[in-house]
């Protein structure tokens, strides 16, 4: 299947509808006024929030884009920045900087693939599943049943091929996502793709299983960092590789990454451990 997506811009759009859909979620609806706008899966946006206490935008992943010219964005109020995204109104203006980063990349049997996600984190996978020929299985983790923000839309996408875990057993499985993934082993062992977004610790442990269980198994993972540019230029949102001393700018060599290429822990590892020679002539 061909992706595209359209060059960064910095679009001016206007809200369309801002509706709730759990405790503390909404979908916002973006149309840009001047241009068409297209992504990837996994890329993701910088709101400049039109106040002039926010100093720097704040990035979001899109979740879909319905038309040319229309972005969704699901997102949770938590501070100060989606409380006040949370009172915006159909006709309210503001500027969009996107698409950012680099995206999923296309499964190779779609029907297999796995798409996890972990509360809010779920956006990326939902839109890589809604590109496919194949909606493939969805494993979709929260809190409690409230916090199920986007069930129609799951269930309209996925069928009998979603499965939800909550943490108090309010809907779905009882449990976390973990414990869900364990208990359908024969169909991580069918995958060849996993696509995972949410909390750090959520992904380190879905993609430690997922690899225990089938070590064939390609990983990405879409990383969620503050990012005060999203363009590469204040190094705010580095995290540590497994491959390499420096580490990567999650905004301009992510979001996405495969699972076995990010140093979970969040320590840099000696130069040394890169070089060729021991002792390291550096």
């Amino acid at each position: 299947m061909s992706l595209a997506h359209t060059p960064i811009q910095d679009m001016r759009c206007q809200v369309i509808f801002n509706r709730e859909c759990g405790n503390g979620l909404k979908v916002l609806r973006l149309q840009t006024l001047d241009t068409p706008f297209a992504c990837l899966p996994g890329q993701f946006v910088m709101l400049d929030l039109p106040q002039s206490k926010f100093y720097f935008r704040r990035p979001f992943s899109v979740i879909d884009t319905p038309t040319p010219d229309t972005l969704d964005i699901y997102y949770k109020r938590v501070g100060t920045g989606t409380s006040l995204m949370w009172d915006f109104q159909p006709g309210n203006t503001l500027k969009c900087l996107g698409p950012l980063g680099n995206g999923f990349s296309t499964p190779r049997q779609p029907e297999s693939a796995l798409y996890i996600g972990g509360g809010i984190g779920i956006a990326p996978p939902y839109l890589m599943a809604k590109r496919q020929s194949h909606a493939g299985h969805c494993f979709y983790g929260v809190r409690s049943a409230g916090e199920v923000g986007l069930s129609d839309e799951l269930n309209i996408l996925f069928g009998e091929n979603l499965n939800i875990a909550t943490d108090d057993g309010s809907h779905g499985f009882h449990g976390n996502v973990c414990q869900l993934l364990e208990q359908r082993k024969p169909m991580i062992l069918s995958a060849q793709e996993a696509y995972v977004c949410g909390p750090t610790r959520m992904m380190e442990a879905v993609a430690e299983l997922l690899k225990a269980i089938n070590p064939a198994l390609r990983i990405e993972v879409s990383l969620e960092e503050r990012m005060p540019c999203g363009t590469g230029a204040c190094t705010g949102c580095v995290t540590p590789r497994t491959d390499r001393y420096l580490p990567s700018k999650v905004c301009i060599e992510g979001p996405v990454f495969e699972a076995g290429l990010i140093r979970w822990q969040g320590d840099l590892l000696p130069l040394s451990a890169f070089c060729e020679d021991s002792p390291c002539p550096l």
